[in-house]
């Protein structure tokens, strides 16, 4: 990398600062020591600086996997070696700023662990002002389920990651946006825009993930473009907490004063007992609160709309919800829910099987249903809202 290198002296107490030059570098990036990585203070007209996966790599899955600690009990739990843009591993804190982590990946690759920055071992990033992009195969798009823009930890392997994610943007991802997960591993994210998609029957993304004992907060960012049309009996969402079947909880996760737009689920917070079949008998209190949150994919005339989803309630029937809320304990509180994407469908008797063509309600406590839910303070289309 063409970058100019500055190291503080050890008794500021500083790490070492990596600056890089505008321009586009081919190459993948390991990180285990603790240091400071950002665009070099140069005039905006000179470019961005992009970290770009080698097309070599990108396109034969047999070439640059990782071979970190973070990656030893792989093979053991039966996970596929990860490709990625960047690796930080270890237990060390890492800042990057300023820029932009793309991918190269063609469209015809089909391979579960493919990232844009990838967080584990203990490590703690700090990503301000900088764009994510290109993560995973995404033109075109197809139902594989590899591509995520950042990952911090991951419960499969037992690895942890911490972000803070600031006035980022990440954007043309394959499956997610932005996945926490594991116990242990924890999100700080403020002001980040996440944008999907849009309507499409290739895969269910999820803009922003906390999963499976993960824990963290979501404020003030902008979720757009999560939006299934296909079949398989699934859903996209915005922002996804999810948790059991299995696997640890998301608890104490909060969600506050984002604005959410066309997606099928703006806010999910899904946490299962361990068959998958109900809310968690677990207390889990995660909050969804403050937010705005828009959809105008209806269903017009009893049809769903081109954009709208199809099968997320049954192989039939589609199902869409500002908030949705399986959980428990879970507060979902003054939330401005608008459009006909969340305007209710269909009467609550027809759950678990509710006709075509759609289960919809602005806040949705009942298809778990939710345990003991306190939820004050929404609207719908600006009047007051009481789920039931």
């Amino acid at each position: 990398m063409n970058a100019a290198e500055s190291y503080e002296s050890s008794h500021s107490g500083a790490v070492p600062a990596v600056e890089v030059c505008p321009g586009t570098y081919s190459e993948q990036v390991t990180i285990d020591k603790s240091l400071a990585l950002s665009r070099a203070p140069v005039p905006v007209s000179q470019g961005a600086a992009v970290i770009q996966l080698p097309f070599s790599v990108g396109s034969d899955q047999s070439k640059g996997r990782s071979t970190t600690a973070c990656q030893a009990n792989d093979a053991a739990k039966g996970v596929q070696a990860p490709q990625s843009v960047i690796e930080i591993c270890g237990a060390v804190k890492v800042a990057v700023s300023d820029l932009t982590v793309e991918g190269n990946w063609p469209g015809s690759v089909c391979y579960d662990s493919l990232y844009g920055i990838l967080v584990g071992g203990g490590a703690s990033l700090t990503l301000t002002g900088s764009t994510v992009e290109k993560a995973g195969a995404v033109s075109p798009l197809s139902g594989c389920q590899g591509g995520v823009g950042i990952q911090a930890g991951r419960n499969a392997i037992g690895q942890i990651g911490h972000v803070d994610l600031s006035r980022d943007t990440i954007e043309t991802y394959q499956k997610n946006g932005v996945t926490v997960d594991g116990p242990g591993s924890t999100a700080d994210i403020r002001r980040v825009a996440v944008t999907g998609a849009g309507a499409t029957a290739a895969t269910a993304q999820n803009g922003i993930q906390l999963s499976r004992g993960a824990t963290g907060s979501v404020t003030g960012s902008s979720v757009t473009g999560n939006n299934y049309t296909g079949p398989g009996g699934t859903e996209a969402a915005g922002i996804l907490a999810f948790g059991g079947c299995g696997t640890p909880l998301v608890q104490h996760a909060s969600f506050t004063s984002n604005r959410l737009t066309g997606n099928d689920l703006g806010i999910a917070l899904a946490n299962y007992d361990a068959n998958c079949t109900k809310s968690a008998p677990t207390p889990t209190r995660d909050t969804a609160c403050s937010n705005v949150i828009e959809n105008s994919h209806g269903y017009p005339g009893g049809h769903p709309s081109a954009d709208a989803n199809r099968t997320g309630s049954t192989s039939t029937a589609g199902f869409q919800a500002g908030v949705s809320d399986v959980g428990n304990r879970d507060e979902v509180c003054e939330n401005a829910i608008s459009g006909a994407g969340y305007a209710p469908l269909d009467a609550t008797s027809s759950l678990p099987n509710p006709p075509a063509p759609a289960f919809v309600r602005p806040v949705d406590v009942v298809t778990g249903p939710a345990i003991a839910p306190v939820t004050f303070g929404n609207t719908f289309d600006g009047r007051p809202y009481h789920p039931a």
